[in-house]
């Protein structure tokens, strides 16, 4: 029997299976891995925006891929003439996005972003909210200076801490009154009358009703935390909801610290007389 033989007699035998994986591993590593798919920007001030963002393609013209756009969790691209959000879609790890000062209007490539929790699309021509709907882990919201006028999508968003819409011309506030979680909430220029339904925002701490044509504040009453309220240029005439919202709270939870904005509104006689001594003594800070 020759050495050889007793050579390869002595070697064990590979399973055919295994061997035919493992040549295939071989084959397959040898290959280069398959390229991230190009995004295509319509609005080339878009792509520029988010080039700024994408460290290895900021200074360069190389396409910007699917697999740049996950790895994104910040943009921000104020007053940047951009028009369009197509592309944007495919940033689905975005926490904060900030387009202030553009000319979007469309909203549809932002919707279902689950992990975006910052938003600013003030002084753009935004209309329908509808595409937000579904944004579920959003906490501020800035949409002032838009074309709002239907907030039922936002009803839903129910980690929400802070929202803007003033300059807005809005139809109704009630969607707005189911906020868990809110602090602020800016609701001046966008046209309101009727604030009912807003004193069940206990959690508000800031509240911004300045420059409508609001007469009631009997809806407030609820609001045991708040600590700035503006009132200015509105029609109020009695303050007696805020005189009984200070006499309830007993804890002193928030009375002697609520600064009250009034300037602009046509308070009665007997309001100035009667009331705001009795506010004033309660320690709320009148501005007026």
């Amino acid at each position: 029997m020759t050495s050889s033989f007793l050579r390869s007699s002595m070697i064990p035998k590979l399973p055919l299976a295994m061997a035919c994986a493992l040549v295939c591993y071989a084959i397959h590593a040898a290959e280069p891995e398959p390229e991230s798919p190009q995004v295509k920007f319509p609005d080339k001030k878009l792509e520029a925006a988010v080039r700024k963002f994408v460290f290895e393609k900021r200074d360069n013209d190389k396409p910007i891929t699917e697999a740049d756009m996950v790895n994104l969790s910040v943009i921000e691209a104020k007053s940047a003439g951009i028009t369009n959000l197509a592309g944007l879609e495919k940033a689905v790890n975005l926490a904060s996005l900030d387009l202030a000062k553009n000319q979007v209007a469309d909203l549809k490539p932002l919707s279902g972003m689950a992990r975006l929790q910052f938003l600013d699309l003030s002084d753009n021509r935004v209309e329908e909210l509808g595409p937000l709907a579904t944004n579920l882990a959003l906490q501020y919201l800035e949409l002032s200076n838009n074309k709002v006028r239907d907030v039922r999508a936002l009803s839903g968003l129910t980690n929400m801490a802070s929202l803007y819409l003033s300059g807005n011309k809005l139809k109704d506030v009630a969607p707005l009154t189911q906020f868990p979680k809110i602090a602020s909430l800016y609701l001046d220029r966008t046209g309101i009358r009727s604030i009912q339904g807003l004193g069940r925002l206990q959690t508000l701490f800031s509240l911004s009703l300045a420059s409508n044509n609001i007469s009631d504040l009997s809806p407030l009453n609820g609001l045991n935390r708040i600590s700035f309220l503006m009132l200015e240029h509105n029609k109020v005439k009695d303050l007696a909801p805020l005189v009984t919202m200070g006499q309830n709270d007993k804890e002193q939870r928030f009375a002697p610290f609520l600064q009250v904005y009034l300037k602009g509104n046509p308070l009665a006689a007997k309001t100035k007389r009667e009331q705001l001594p009795v506010l004033e003594k309660i320690g709320m800070r009148i501005r007026n």
